[in-house]
């Protein structure tokens, strides 16, 4: 009974965490679209096991793998978005050339 409680939380804990990021959704192609992610035309599309991916400008922000030129996230991924002024919005810190949600 005590596994079944730790296993169900844990499930609940990355379900949170996956909550914070947006579905996968299509992706403007930049060479070798990222794993789970299928080409058609000038797009990437997200498939039935894709996370949320990104072009990336310069380095991934942490808990972000590269794959080519994109930035997908891992399990433990905050959102993150590319920082397009000198400040990031509110709910975000600046980190890099990204904004990273604090939630």
């Amino acid at each position: 009974m005590k596994q079944t409680v730790v296993f169900a939380g844990l499930m609940l804990a990355s379900t949170l965490v996956l909550a914070a990021l947006p579905a996968p959704s299509e992706i403007p192609k930049e060479g070798d679209c990222p794993s789970d992610y299928l080409a058609k035309g000038s797009l990437c599309f997200p498939g039935a096991n894709a996370t949320f991916a990104f072009v990336k400008f310069q380095n991934c922000p942490d808990r972000y793998v590269e794959q080519g030129n994109y930035c997908v996230a891992t399990a433990e991924a905050k959102l993150a978005i590319r920082r397009a002024a000198m400040s990031c919005p509110s709910g975000f810190e600046s980190v890099g050339n990204y904004c990273i949600s604090e939630k």
